[in-house]
C-alpha cells in the first residue's frame, strides 16, 4: 500500500530530526581525546533542552474544579519564556491533544517574544493529533519555531495566520480581510462597526497597555477566523494590564463611587486627609482584578465622555450585544470578564495563576 502524502510528511520530518540530532552529537565528540574526555563530551550533548506542551492548551478551563488545563497551559508559557532561548531546543507537542484558538495565540506570542536574538536551532515534535498539527500550521507555530520570517500578505491567503504587528498598520488589513473574506455582503455602517471595535482595540494597546514602551515594542496579536457561521476574532497583548491602567483613567474615580458606593465610603473614612484622586492607588488592594476589568467595560459611567481614548472596550461590547451569539472574552492579569448576550449579564472570575498580559476575544454569530 502506497504511503499518503501526510505519511511521507512525516517521515521526512522524522529522518530531518534524526538527522538534526545527528549534527549535534558531532558537535560534542573529540576525536582522539582521552575516554574521560570523551564522556565529558557525552554529558554536554544532554543539555539539548525540550519544551513540553501540556495535553490540553486552553485558558478556559480555569474553575476551581477543573483549572488543571489552565495552570499547565500557564506553565507550558513560563517553560517557553525559560528555556526558548536555550541553543538548540525542542518544542514537544507529542501529548497534545487539544488547543484552542485563544491559547494558541498566547503561545504564539511567548514563542516570538522568547526567540528575538536567539542564535540556536529549535524544532518542532509534532503532535500524534492530525488536527492539532493543522492548528500549528495554519497558525505559522510551526514556521516561526523554526526561526522562519512571518510575512503576511492578507489579500491572497483564505486563511489567516496569527498577525503580529506594531501601532495601527494592519488594523485595516484585518477589518479589509473580514469584509473581503468571511462578511462578503458586510454594508458600510456594519464595516464601521467592525471596524471601531478592531481599531479601538488595538489603539488602546498602543495607549495604554505598554507605558512605559516605545511605539515600535507596543506589540499586539491578532487572530481572525469563522468556525461555521460563527466570527471569532482575539487580539492580545504582553503590556501591564487592564487592573493596572484603569485606576489611571480619569473618570474611574466617579466609576468606581457608582458601582462601589459602600467601598468609596470606607476609603474616604479611613483616608479623610488624602486628597480623591489619591485614593485610586488604594484601590487596587480593595477590589481584585476581575472587578477591575468590570469596571473598564463600563467606562466612564457620568456620559461626559471625558476621556474618548480607553473606552474603546465600548464599540467591542456594543458589537457583542447588539449581534445574535455574541460572547466577549477579557482574560488580564488575575482576573476574566465575560459577556453572553444571551444571558446579557457580565460575568467576573479570578484565575487561579496571572495571566499574561490582556486577551480581548469576541464570537459573533454571521447572517
Amino acid at each position: 500500500m502506497k504511503k499518503s502524502a501526510l505519511d511521507k510528511d512525516r517521515s521526512h520530518h522524522r529522518a530531518g530530526v534524526s538527522r538534526w540530532l545527528n549534527e549535534q552529537e558531532r558537535k560534542f565528540h573529540v576525536y582522539g581525546a582521552s575516554s574521560k574526555s570523551k564522556k565529558v563530551r557525552a554529558r554536554s550533548s544532554d543539555r539539548r533542552v525540550k519544551i513540553f506542551a501540556p495535553p490540553i492548551i486552553s485558558i478556559y478551563d480555569f474553575n476551581a474544579e477543573r483549572s488543571d488545563a489552565y495552570k499547565r497551559t500557564m506553565q507550558f508559557l513560563s517553560d517557553i519564556e525559560r528555556n526558548f532561548r536555550v541553543n538548540n531546543c525542542f518544542v514537544d507537542f507529542s501529548e497534545t491533544v487539544t488547543v484552542t484558538a485563544a491559547a494558541i495565540i498566547v503561545v504564539y506570542a511567548a514563542i516570538e517574544q522568547a526567540g528575538v536574538g536567539r542564535k540556536g536551532k529549535a524544532e518542532i515534535i509534532w503532535s500524534k493529533s492530525d488536527r492539532v498539527n493543522r492548528q500549528l500550521r495554519l497558525s505559522n507555530v510551526s514556521r516561526l519555531i523554526r526561526g522562519h520570517k512571518i510575512s503576511y500578505a492578507l489579500d491572497s491567503v483564505i486563511n489567516m495566520p496569527i498577525v503580529s504587528s506594531v501601532g495601527g498598520k494592519m488594523s485595516d488589513d484585518v477589518v479589509d480581510f473580514i469584509q473581503n473574506r468571511i462578511y462578503t455582503d458586510m454594508s458600510a455602517d456594519i464595516e464601521h462597526v467592525y471596524g471601531d471595535a478592531v481599531s479601538e482595540t488595538i489603539n488602546n494597546v498602543g495607549s495604554h497597555a505598554y507605558p512605559e514602551s516605545s511605539a515600535d515594542e507596543r506589540r499586539w496579536w491578532l487572530l481572525c477566523h469563522t468556525i461555521g457561521k460563527k466570527l471569532y476574532l482575539a487580539i492580545y497583548d504582553t503590556g501591564v494590564g487592564i487592573p493596572k491602567t484603569v485606576v489611571e483613567r480619569r473618570w474611574f474615580m466617579e466609576a468606581f463611587q457608582f458601582t462601589y458606593p459602600q467601598a468609596f465610603k470606607n476609603m474616604l473614612a479611613e483616608n479623610p486627609e488624602k486628597e480623591t484622586h489619591l485614593l485610586s492607588r488604594i484601590i487596587p488592594a480593595r477590589i481584585s482584578d476581575h472587578e477591575l476589568i468590570g469596571m473598564s467595560m463600563k467606562g466612564d459611567v457620568s456620559g461626559t465622555k471625558k476621556e474618548k481614548r480607553g473606552q474603546g472596550s465600548k464599540s467591542i461590547l456594543a458589537l457583542v450585544e447588539e449581534t445574535s451569539g455574541g460572547l466577549l472574552w477579557v482574560f488580564s492579569n488575575n482576573g476574566v470578564y465575560r459577556f453572553d448576550q444571551v444571558v446579557n449579564k457580565p460575568e467576573m472570575y479570578p484565575l487561579p495563576m496571572p495571566f499574561p498580559g490582556t486577551l480581548v476575544q469576541w464570537n459573533i454569530e454571521l447572517p
